[in-house]
């Protein structure tokens, strides 16, 4: 078993910003020039796939492809078994000196990367920030990961009644169908007013915000695929045009999604 000092990752590292308790970095992967030996690293840390993909082992194996992002506790056993193709990963490492100084645990930390998208737009800001490299990074990072700590604990997940689940895999199970209040009142049995209060305990925004996230979520893999069109992608999720995709694009991940296809 093989452990993976401070910053050390199975790719190539590139770069690589520090401060505060937190370490965030890009890593490189190929076919011929990755680390395959089982390890784990003494800090838990976040992953996102940008481009490419690969295939990881916990307990079982499973794919990676780009949209995709992973928790890793500290002392988490993984190892990467195969790259079919060029990958590029952010990954954000977080210092105990972090959880301490703010008061956070790492299991805030895993629930608030949990079915999240939110998660996801964290980590196309944060690289965004890596490429500006500029003395507001640090500031930058540390914002927007205790922003979706917060939001995670404000959503009371010790006593989640049973209505939030069947209410969010409806909502993941049908990305770009059309929802009705009326229709999400009858599957939760809650009255249309008790869920509209309730709904934002858990979710952290409206019916329309989250939905409007899973169909940004749902596009950031086929932004990274051959022959679709920015059309194309809008339609496929669920948008009503390129325009409206673009515009919740930019506003949720802060960069133009025409630009996220080019990283």
């Amino acid at each position: 078993m093989e452990v993976l000092e401070r910053g050390q990752y199975s790719g190539k590292v590139t770069g690589t910003f520090a401060g505060s308790g937190l370490l965030a970095s890009v890593t490189c992967y190929d076919g011929d020039h990755f680390n395959n030996v089982r390890h784990y690293h003494d800090n838990a840390h976040f992953s996102f796939t940008i481009q490419g993909g690969c295939v990881e082992k916990k307990k079982d194996p499973y794919d990676i492809s780009p949209g995709n992002i992973t928790y890793y506790s500290a002392g988490e056993e993984h190892q990467v078994i195969k790259v079919p193709k060029p990958t590029k990963r952010v990954n954000l490492e977080i210092d105990p000196f972090f959880f301490a100084q703010f008061g956070v645990t790492e299991q805030d930390a895993r629930v608030a990367v949990t079915r999240n998208p939110d998660a996801k737009f964290l980590m196309i800001k944060l690289y965004h920030e890596l490429l500006t490299n500029d003395r507001f990074c640090e500031v930058s990072i540390q914002m927007l990961l205790l922003q979706l700590i917060s939001d995670a604990q404000r959503r009371d997940f010790s006593t989640v009644p049973g209505w939030v689940k069947t209410v969010r895999d409806f909502l993941h199970d049908h990305t770009v169908d059309t929802v009705t209040l009326d229709a999400l009142s009858s599957l939760s049995n809650l009255h249309p007013v008790t869920l509209s209060k309730n709904f934002p305990r858990y979710f952290s925004c409206t019916v329309g915000e989250y939905k409007r996230k899973l169909k940004t979520e749902r596009s950031l893999s086929l932004l990274k695929s051959q022959g679709f069109s920015l059309t194309d992608i809008a339609y496929e999720c669920g948008f009503f045009d390129q325009s409206h995709f673009i515009r919740t694009f930019k506003h949720l991940t802060g960069v133009l999604p025409s630009h996220y296809q080019k990283i």
